[in-house]
């Protein structure tokens, strides 16, 4: 089992109390989706949650690198990389991931 299939078996056992949500291989990774939109990814062994206004500063003040590929890595998309500590603390990963549910239906 690779990193990213380990990393996804733990995040959707993390997020079981966020509700329904579909997974979808997608480029390489598994995005998470509600209603066809991606509100995270796994990815380059990684958790990406997407951003919006609403949740950017979450984000911004913990330095964490937005999501980028491409040549030179110039191509950026608004998922930042979950912060550790809330990767690992189920209940606060659902609620980082509620915003991006949130960023991703209304953005």
């Amino acid at each position: 089992m690779s990193n990213d299939e380990n990393l996804r078996a733990f995040v959707l056992d993390q997020l079981a109390d966020l509700g329904t949500f579909e997974t979808k291989s997608m480029f390489g990774g598994t995005a998470l989706l509600i209603d066809g939109k991606a509100f995270a990814k796994v990815k380059n062994g990684a958790l990406w949650l997407k951003v919006g206004d609403a949740n950017r500063t979450d984000f911004v003040d913990q330095d964490m690198p937005q999501y980028s590929y491409g040549k030179d890595n110039a191509r950026k998309l608004n998922f930042f990389k979950a912060p550790t500590d809330v990767l690992e603390d189920a209940e606060e990963l659902v609620a980082w991931a509620s915003k991006s549910v949130d960023a991703a239906l209304n953005g």
